[in-house]
């Protein structure tokens, strides 16, 4: 799928296409992600990235080494807590607290626990309150595309987070699925969704939340659905596009999608070069989706005919139609859904003028319930 920089999309389906977008991608993933390599080769040209060998080191089975659990609470913020989930004294010995909402965040490639948005994204839960954050940290075996273990890494990577889910939903500690949200950043969101093909729905049952955040379109936009996130695969998923048809997928995915600034383009990105641009609009998601989680003003979004209709500032949602975006959406939002932002942060533009008295009343008697 190609588009231009003003939002209008022209569906591309012959292979030269995809050829250009797949290697967009590639190169923008190698220049912003290559400096964090360190004792493997680098890729020197498009080439060299189809031989480079599988970033996995045998034995493919789970649980992995170099797929880690790593447990933040507030009172271990600086030191995080490593679960084993072979071991039931793992969680006994730890601060997790059934009592707190517990989030498992998954991160794309190039992160790691110790990189943006993954550091971010847990300073903005701790600000607002006391919270279970698992970070699935597999950030060793992804410092480079290593396309050849494309095909079936990110499935491996969800069988092992399943093990995670089912120890936590036996554990006498635990919490039951429906209770988790789980969190996945390009990648990671179809990690995320591929999760639920290794839960049993007897034993572990099925997933409360799946948050999407801008879910790559590199080797999953297209029939195969099995690899894609979709409504299947949580009670409720939401869906967040700020790349979409460049470096994320452009289809509606979730229970509720959201395309922000018309889901491709975003303010505050434009760039020298088309491949930082690219990368700044794909990325731009997590501090949107971070911001949503202490924002006072909220990202307000409403439904509109079509995507032209909302660049050109033809929608005339109804006020029953506007949907808190992000953390704190309703589960009962159904649809595609549009945004606008500021393009520096804070980002949230909040609530249309004559919608701000009935949104405080609404905020207010949120936090009363808390």
């Amino acid at each position: 799928m190609c588009i231009d920089r003003y939002g209008i999309f022209n569906i591309v389906r012959r292979e030269s296409a995809v050829f250009i977008c797949c290697y967009l991608l590639l190169i923008t993933f190698t220049g912003i992600y290559a400096q964090r390599s360190k004792g493997r080769k680098k890729a020197e040209t498009f080439t060299d990235l189809f031989n480079t060998t599988s970033c996995i080191p045998k034995p493919y089975k789970c649980p992995h080494r170099q797929i880690q659990f790593f447990l933040y609470t507030r009172r271990t913020q600086e030191n995080p807590e490593l679960l084993d989930v072979t071991r039931a004294e793992s969680l006994y010995n730890s601060q997790f607290n059934r009592g707190y909402p517990t989030k498992i965040v998954i991160h794309g490639f190039g992160g790691g626990r110790m990189y943006a948005p993954s550091t971010d994204m847990r300073d903005a839960y701790f600000y607002r309150g006391n919270y279970n954050i698992i970070i699935v940290d597999y950030g060793t075996l992804v410092k480079e595309p290593c396309l050849k273990q494309m095909e079936w890494a990110p499935r491996f990577c969800a069988k092992c987070v399943a093990q995670l889910v089912h120890y936590l939903t036996q554990h006498p500690r635990g919490v039951r699925a429906d209770q988790l949200h789980v969190i996945g950043y390009s990648v990671g969101a179809h990690i995320g969704g591929l999760v639920a093909n290794y839960l049993s729905p007897v034993t572990d049952g099925k997933l409360g939340r799946i948050t999407g955040l801008d879910p790559t379109i590199f080797f999953y936009q297209g029939q195969n659905t099995s690899r894609d996130l979709d409504t299947s695969d949580a009670h409720f998923v939401d869906v967040l596009h700020t790349g979409a048809g460049i470096l994320g997928q452009w289809g509606p995915t979730g229970h509720a999608d959201f395309y922000i600034n018309g889901g491709s383009s975003q303010p505050g990105c434009s760039s020298d070069t088309i491949f930082n641009t690219l990368a700044c609009d794909h990325t731009k998601v997590t501090p949107y989706f971070i911001e949503s989680i202490v924002t006072k003003t909220g990202f307000w979004a409403y439904p509109c005919p079509s995507l032209f209709s909302f660049m050109v500032g033809w929608c005339s949602p109804q006020d029953d139609e506007y949907v808190l975006m992000g953390e704190h959406i309703s589960h009962k939002a159904r649809g595609l859904y549009y945004v606008k932002t500021k393009p520096d942060p804070p980002y949230s533009l909040g609530p249309p003028e004559h919608l701000k008295k009935k949104v405080l009343q609404y905020l207010t008697k949120k936090k009363q319930n808390r």
